[in-house]
């Protein structure tokens, strides 16, 4: 009959194991990482021994539902019954470190603390037992039991071959580990590179991929290679645009591959898709406030062998090697991507689309990825090119201070403009980033010689006919009519002692103006667009723009002659109100603001419609000038924005309303 030896654990309180237990009770799926790193251990200690073994060392995992139990099963070193003894029951001692004391050259391949990380499966076990038998001859096996206090059985074991089977009684609040779907989940995110084959269930099948293709130098990895590890990684079917691949030896040990993934028009931290290793053994997914947020948009892994395995995530934020260690990525990136721009420019324009939220959100975000990207930020232009600022500064030469740098939203917008500006020959770049006006701002606050002008901010002076620029009678006419129409409903108000100092000012107002007037409390009130325009003249011009200024007024009208006379008018909005908008909807995207409502409508007196207009207020038909004037606001604003669907509806209820008018 077996000897058996009973006794209590010898647990080191004024050790590691206290913290370790406190973290352990927050991660339940790292026991099964524990149990095959401890694997894995013990097979590198066999094979470091025993260079020539013959022996095919693996991991198996066997779930049985019926007695719901989990064993895993390696071919390593085994244990004796004194191991078990010093590794088991004194817990705060490391198997690792007397081994690596006498093979410190292979040192790299040992990952365990046998006594620590087999603790973690009491997380979700009943009971634990562990069957072991030593590669050392002579011995015979051992047998161990514990039900998670710190009382503990020995016998002689039943294992016939060295190695250790570990075998997991699962409590009712672990049974879910029982399903075969669950363990390759387990496996695949924590355990997916290690050394050796793993299998579940007597598969055929390897539950892990056994390398990680950082392990190799750069040179000797192929390119298919590269991109069917990355989709076996992330379950991507898409080729990535491209990689970089780290690996360092000094001054830290640092190995990994971070792949550029097509990263979509808005801003998506990958969470989860740059993973963090120690040894391949999974660490964390979640590395925000680890390495810099903009990274997070690429996916990837990272493999530190210099940090524990069971590590908190304020830990990894405070250490100084992790420090220099993001910061040594953020300059790899920037050297691979510069080197790129510069050795295949067409290669770096061919993948902009694809990566400029990506460059854009890091030289918004990070100081020394701004430094070192900022001459690589491009833009497309109308030329169907792409172009840095400092060459779209050398392409159109300007003696403006600051020079301006003209950019459009897109191809499909600001259509008018745009075609205006390239016809005399105004360079215009396209902004279709959400995270341009950011990038734009940054720009203009780092270098004083530029700004960024939207195309429908100005009328840039080259697109007016110069000998059209003195103002006509004409042209205040067509200002006065689009005012009367577009701002039919505006008050002016003046308090008591305001009016009179008006009055004081411009007597004549007291007689001209009596039919316009209407008083509230001690306040005086003027629709100004209501003031016809012989009134106005007999007012003056300084009198009504004193009326116009006590209003507020949303849409205001300029004329200015245009050297195209297709276009009747354009809308120009005040490019800081505009992006402070954009900014504030990135932010807040349902906060019902609307800035813009306030703009100016530029008419265009040379348009044939425009002079229609002119001639039909002078033959009194004021229905069908205040329709008309509506109508061309609206085409104008079709161009700035989409149209909500009520607004759509009125629009074509409009049109078709001008149809009919030249029946």
């Amino acid at each position: 009959m077996a000897e058996k030896n009973s006794g209590k654990l010898s647990i080191h309180t004024e050790n590691i194991f206290p913290i370790i237990k406190k973290w352990l009770y927050s991660e339940h799926d790292i026991f099964l990482r524990e149990l095959i790193s401890n694997s894995v251990d013990a097979m590198s200690k066999r094979k470091a021994i025993d260079n020539n073994l013959e022996e095919d060392l693996k991991i198996e995992i066997k779930v049985n539902k019926k007695k719901k139990t989990i064993q895993v099963i390696d071919y390593g070193i085994g244990m004796t019954a004194s191991e078990i003894k010093k590794y088991i029951n004194q817990i705060a001692f490391s198997g690792a470190e007397d081994f690596v004391e006498k093979f410190k050259d292979k040192q790299s391949t040992i990952i365990g603390h046998f006594g620590l990380g087999f603790y973690s499966s009491f997380m979700v076990a009943k009971k634990v037992t562990i069957d072991s038998l030593s590669y050392k001859k002579g011995t015979k096996a051992t047998f161990w039991e514990c039900e998670g206090e710190t009382d503990y059985t020995a016998l002689d074991g039943k294992r016939k071959t060295v190695g250790t089977t570990v075998t997991i009684h699962l409590n009712k609040d672990s049974e879910q580990y029982l399903e075969d779907s669950k363990i390759k989940e387990l496996i695949e995110k924590y355990s997916n590179f290690m050394p050796f084959p793993i299998y579940i269930n007597k598969e055929k099948e390897l539950a892990n991929q056994t390398e990680a293709l950082w392990l190799r130098k750069p040179k000797d990895v192929t390119e298919d290679e590269y991109k069917e590890f990355y989709k076996q990684l992330f379950h991507d079917y898409n080729d990535p645009l491209f990689w970089i691949h780290l690996n360092v030896d000094f001054p830290f040990n640092l190995k990994g591959i971070l792949y550029f993934p097509k990263i979509k028009n808005q801003i998506e931290l990958n969470t989860g898709k740059v993973k963090l290793f120690c040894n391949n053994v999974f660490v964390a997914d979640d590395l925000k406030g680890i390495i810099p947020e903009f990274l997070l948009l690429l996916k990837g892994g990272i493999d530190i062998p210099d940090i524990p395995l069971n590590v908190s995530r304020s830990f990894l934020q405070q250490d100084q090697q992790v420090k220099k260690i993001s910061k040594f990525i953020i300059k790899k990136v920037s050297d691979s991507l510069k080197d790129i721009f510069k050795s295949d420019r067409k290669k770096y324009e061919g993948f902009w689309e694809d990566i400029n939220q990506f460059i854009k959100y890091g030289v918004l975000t990070d100081e020394k990825f701004a430094d070192s990207m900022k001459d690589q930020l491009i833009f497309k232009t109308t030329d169907d090119d792409y172009v840095t600022i400092e060459e779209y500064k050398t392409r159109n030469k300007s003696d403006d201070k600051p020079q301006k740098v003209y950019y459009a939203q897109s191809e499909d917008t600001q259509v008018s403009y745009l075609k205006l500006m390239k016809e005399q020959g105004i360079g215009v770049i396209y902004s279709n980033s959400v995270l341009d006006n950011h990038i734009f701002q940054n720009l203009e606050m780092k270098n004083n010689d530029v700004t960024f002008v939207r195309i429908d901010s100005e009328i840039n002076e080259n697109l007016i006919d110069k000998k059209g620029e003195k103002k006509t009678e004409n042209s205040s006419k067509i200002e006065m009519i689009f005012n009367n129409a577009l701002n039919e409903n505006i008050e002016a108000s003046f308090s008591k002692d305001d009016y009179a100092a008006f009055l004081k000012k411009h007597p004549k107002a007291a007689t001209v103006l009596t039919p316009f007037i209407t008083t509230q409390d001690d306040n005086t009130k003027i629709k100004p667009y209501d003031i016809s325009y012989s009134v106005k003249g007999e007012l003056g011009e300084e009198a009504f723009n004193e009326i116009v200024q006590k209003a507020f007024i949303e849409i205001k009208t300029e004329t200015k002659h245009l050297k195209s006379k297709d276009i009747p008018a354009m809308i120009v909005f005040n490019e800081f109100m505009r992006r402070f908008q954009e900014m504030n909807m990135l932010n807040q995207p349902d906060n019902g603001m609307d800035m813009l409502k306030n703009h100016t409508l530029i008419v265009n007196p040379e348009n044939k419609t425009i002079k229609k207009i002119l001639q039909l207020s002078e033959k009194g038909e004021t229905d069908k000038v205040k329709f008309l004037t509506k109508y061309i606001h609206d085409l104008a604003m079709l161009e700035q924005k989409r149209f909500s669907g009520k607004e759509l509806h009125t629009f074509i209820e409009n049109a078709n309303k001008v149809l009919e008018m030249i029946k």
